[in-house]
């Protein structure tokens, strides 16, 4: 774990930061990973279509190199600072190229029962959708179903063939977690990730938890109202980090050419945090690896306020920064 000194005394208030740090460290739980095996879970046809032309005549073993994300990766670097982690699948193979078997995440996770938890993925417009949900959360353990992709799927998350699925997920009282909002590859269309399309979903099951991956990228202002709206809808920040929260050096390919303030991922944590209706259990963590590495996450998170006084804007508590890493995941999946 990251050293308690950083915070100040096991519990004890510091009147500097008002930081509280409780007696035993918490667990601190990345809500959103991946985990996919190259060439198995791809479908390469599709997946080149997404990429520059320049990599069409990649070798077979760079394209390895780049794709196969096995789960033991994140294993190795998550060591004891991340106490658990939920592998989330993606179904995209006609349009991103990836589709990750439930049976292949139920199959790692069950190795792990310790580290990881998993969320089952389905196409939901698809019509034996809502029996494999059942399935995999009654037989094989998933604690939510996700990542569902709209835009990955070429459906907007209030089509109501998606809507046996959310009844099966409300009953079981397991979370959904959506990508509402954009997403870069070329061939995923954008008006699929509407984000004001989870306020249907949300008004018509009142009683299903419905998480907003990537907080809506970058659709931020529409996911803030949203949570701040409804009581059953959350965030998480995976993926966010990588923008400009991590250390340049690491992310050559998202180096931009200027670092504008608001282009930070702080931005879309200020703007809800200073909503009427802000509620600061709503946003969970999550790192979206391998999009992003936990250990740099982490600090990037905990390190926010140094980049939020040099640009003079508000400060985050500190407090509210460690609930978004250890505290708000249990608002939201029911038990691990």
């Amino acid at each position: 774990m990251l050293p308690t000194l950083r915070y100040g005394c096991p519990g004890q208030w510091r009147s500097s930061d008002s930081f509280f740090v409780p007696e035993e460290e918490p667990v601190i739980v990345d809500c959103h990973i991946h985990a996919w095996k190259y060439p198995e879970h791809f479908n390469k046809e599709a997946m080149l279509a997404n990429q520059p032309q320049r990599r069409h005549a990649w070798p077979e073993e760079k394209f390895k190199a780049m794709w196969d994300n096995p789960i033991e990766r994140y294993l190795e670097v998550m060591g004891d600072l991340v106490g658990k982690a939920v592998i989330m699948g993606l179904k995209s193979e006609q349009t991103y190229g990836v589709n990750t078997p439930n049976e292949y995440l139920a199959s790692e996770a069950r190795k792990r029962p310790d580290k990881l938890s998993w969320c089952c993925c389905v196409v939901p417009t698809e019509k034996g959708a809502p029996d494999e949900v059942e399935k995999c959360v009654k037989e094989y353990g998933a604690v939510g179903v996700g990542e569902l992709g709209p835009a990955y799927g070429n459906y907007f998350a209030n089509d109501r063939s998606c809507y046996p699925v959310y009844e099966v997920c409300q009953a079981l009282e397991v979370p959904v977690f959506i990508h509402a909002g954009p997403s870069q590859p070329r061939r995923l269309r954008m008006k699929y990730g509407d984000v004001l399309a989870v306020d249907d979903v949300a008004i018509d099951f009142p009683r299903l938890k419905i998480v907003i991956c990537h907080m809506g990228y970058y659709r931020y202002e529409d996911a803030s109202f949203l949570l701040c709206k409804h009581e059953n809808v959350y965030a998480d920040i995976s993926w966010l980090a990588s923008l400009s929260g991590l250390e340049r050096s690491t992310l050559p390919r998202y180096l931009p050419t200027v670092n504008h303030p608001f282009s930070h991922f702080a931005y879309p944590l200020l703007y809800h945090l200073s909503q009427t209706f802000g509620d600061t259990d709503k946003i969970l963590w999550g790192t979206d690896w391998s999009a992003s590495p936990p250990r740099e996450s982490i600090e990037a998170l905990r390190g926010i306020n140094a980049y939020l006084k040099s640009h003079s804007l508000p400060e985050i508590p500190e407090r509210t920064i460690e609930n978004i890493l250890h505290e708000n995941w249990k608002k939201v999946f029911k038990s691990f």
